[in-house]
């Protein structure tokens, strides 16, 4: 625990951060003979979250096995990972290991092909020891940018039963017995839906998205893509006008788009809300933030039934983001990248990360861990559930980060309709989209 404490320190003090361990020539099983090889990492983190608990004892694993293998660690969160890395990448200034995402997110660095394709790395052995699903084709000629940790399952409502039971309350099955909860919920003191969206990229990712595919379905949405229909088409209108509907029947807290995610459901860990609207990758952040005894009566189910859905129960994913490889790194630095890559996200750091709460992509033997109640729920829940897209997995960044997201937001303030947005998204997509040209 002090050694945890120790890293989190150094982690928040700066946001540079090298992470190596002894450096004796010949010693370990690292890159080279024995010589050292630094690689420089920019990376999608919150080292303070209770989320990454994981990520200091994974390092230390790896430095313990690799131990001329030294990392420096540059850590954003949020829109200014993005922001910056844009900016990184527009002047040519790569670093060697960087988060990535598979689809239309991380466009901005794809486009210029300064990933590596880690194809020549993945035998087939390699490759059988991890959910098929991660090994879609991930670029124009099927390249594969990253191994995805897990897949990114963008909706769940979690549930706190105890507050249910001192209500007389139980789960849902409707957005309108939903609804019908809020005034006896909000009457007793507390929010009925938790939720934040001053980000603003989730009311897009973990609503809209899988509104969408409640609304429209898959084949819909890719003839929405394609131009053979279109975003401004009842479906995605529909989709808008539920979120209307969340806000105006006062589900979500007042000043929702003032809320940051970790708030919102850090507002749900001391007991404030019935429902918190999530991820399902925040498993781990509330085991880590929970008391136990609350923790242990969470539950997690999907979104209640939408009037009008035509695809039942559905959630929104995607790959989960994850570190990729410099297309520029070749030699002992390339070597030593896979090196950290395949621990990272291979049988050892795949084992770290489920004792963490997390379940992983990798194929592990799950009678050998302790697995809560919660995360069973949401293996069962995710295996009975058909996903939809993500929308900024799937559309350009550009008009969704500087048209769709604030629009969203803009529409759960009265500030814009549902139908005047879907119409602008439309006109931008129709003008702009990569989609739409192919």
């Amino acid at each position: 625990m002090k050694r945890f404490v120790l890293v989190t320190l150094l982690l928040v003090t700066g946001l540079i951060v090298v992470w190596a361990a002894g450096q004796k020539a010949g010693s370990g099983t690292g890159a080279g003979s024995g010589e050292t090889v630094t690689l420089s990492v920019y990376m999608q983190l919150e080292p303070t979250s209770p989320q990454y608990e994981y990520w200091p004892v994974t390092l230390e694993a790896f430095a313990e096995k690799y131990p001329n293998i030294k990392l420096e660690f540059e850590y954003v969160s949020g829109e200014q990972f993005h922001d910056k890395f844009q900016a990184m990448a527009a002047a040519g200034d790569i670093p060697d290991l960087f988060t990535c995402y598979a689809g239309a997110r991380s466009s901005y660095i794809l486009d210029r092909g300064a990933v590596k394709d880690l194809r020549p790395y993945l035998t087939e052995d390699f490759k059988a020891d991890f959910n098929s699903a991660i090994w879609a084709p991930q670029g124009p000629k099927g390249d594969i940018y990253i191994i995805s940790p897990n897949m990114a399952v963008c909706t769940a409502v979690y549930v706190n039963t105890k507050l249910q039971r001192e209500l007389g309350l139980t789960t849902p099955r409707t957005l309108d017995e939903m609804i019908a909860q809020a005034p006896v919920i909000r009457a007793a003191g507390y929010t009925p839906l938790m939720f934040g969206n001053k980000g603003q990229w989730q009311a897009q990712s973990l609503l809209l998205s899988m509104l969408t595919d409640r609304m429209g379905g898959t084949a819909w949405f890719d003839r929405a893509r394609a131009g053979t229909a279109k975003f401004s088409d009842k479906p995605f209108v529909d989709a808008l006008t539920v979120i209307q509907t969340l806000v105006d029947t006062q589900l979500f807290p007042p000043g929702v788009n003032q809320l940051e995610g970790p708030e919102a459901w850090g507002a749900f860990v001391q007991g404030q809300a019935v429902y918190l609207l999530d991820a399902g990758w925040r498993i781990a952040a509330l085991k880590g933030a929970a008391a136990p005894e609350d923790f242990a009566q969470y539950e997690v189910t999907a979104f209640p039934a939408v009037p009008g859905e035509i695809v039942h129960g559905s959630s929104a994913a995607t790959l989960g983001e994850a570190l990729a490889m410099s297309a520029k790194l070749s030699g002992a630095k390339a070597d030593a990248a896979w090196k950290f890559l395949s621990f990272i996200y291979g049988q050892e750091g795949a084992d770290i990360l489920m004792k963490y709460g997390t379940v992983p992509t990798y194929k592990l033997d799950y009678s050998k861990y302790d697995i809560d109640n919660l995360n069973r729920q949401y293996i069962d829940l995710i295996n009975s559930q058909s996903m939809g897209y993500v929308i900024d997995a799937v559309m350009d960044g550009e008009g969704v980060n500087n048209l769709l997201n604030p629009g969203i937001q803009a529409v759960m303030m009265g500030a814009k309709t549902p139908a005047q947005l879907a119409a602008e998204y439309e006109a931008w997509v129709a003008a702009n989209d990569s989609n739409r040209r192919k």
